[in-house]
């Protein structure tokens, strides 16, 4: 049973959100139109597969955010499978919200609605396509058992990891510091490489796999 919902942002705590708008901008991602439901400042970008939420200063920790109409029905089934629920938020004057943390630390909320409009892809980013977003944690298996029981289908990938498969996103888990990446792959490293060094935008080189890093900290790895 699905009982996070639908993926539907990478929400990320941002100093600067211009600074970062015009980052993933020139990356090729595309601007989403947002609601004025936070009372913080909120930006969305999008490559057409995952959702980046750009949220101001004053927005928790970054967190997986996932979308799950009827959200106050929902509690019970989530406890029933020995998920706990750390904060709950109702009322009118706040959207519904429940949260909820990973063996890792990592925070999981689930809303009722979505906070943006989906944006009209006109091509991909340069980095290429999205193969999936990487939590790295010093608790793969207990991560695995976490997310199993909301709803992920597990599977072990080939490169000896955990793969985890829901409508709206797929998730790998790797052993290590936990913190959350994306991995792309690019057919065309070379352009991509041009538009780096000509926007003087730094990365790193490691054989066919480059790394870049958001404004706000977050790696994006691209493999050719």
């Amino acid at each position: 049973m699905n009982l996070f919902g639908r993926f539907l942002e990478l929400s990320l705590p941002t100093t600067d959100i211009r600074e970062s708008l015009d980052w993933y901008r020139l990356l090729g991602f595309t601007e989403c139109p947002v609601g004025d439901i936070y009372e913080h400042h909120y930006a969305v970008v999008t490559d057409g597969r995952i959702y980046i939420g750009l949220h101001g200063a004053n927005a928790d920790e970054t967190s997986l955010t996932f979308v799950r109409p009827e959200l106050s029905q929902n509690l019970q089934a989530l406890q029933a499978v020995g998920l706990a629920v750390d904060e709950i938020y109702k009322g009118e004057e706040r959207f519904h919200q429940l949260v909820l943390h990973d063996p890792s630390g990592l925070r999981v909320r689930l809303i009722e609605a979505r906070t943006f409009s989906p944006a009209h892809i006109e091509q991909p980013p340069v980095v290429g396509q999205l193969r999936n977003l990487c939590l790295t944690t010093p608790y793969p298996e207990d991560a695995a058992t976490f997310w199993e029981r909301g709803g992920f289908d597990v599977h072990d990938s080939d490169d000896g990891n955990i793969e985890l498969l829901m409508p709206g996103m797929t998730l790998l888990l790797m052993a290590g510091r936990a913190t959350p990446c994306l991995n792309f792959h690019c057919t065309d490293q070379q352009s991509l490489l041009d538009l780096l060094n000509l926007e003087d935008l730094r990365y790193k080189q490691r054989g066919n796999e480059l790394e870049l890093i958001s404004p706000e900290g977050l790696p994006l790895r691209i493999s050719s």
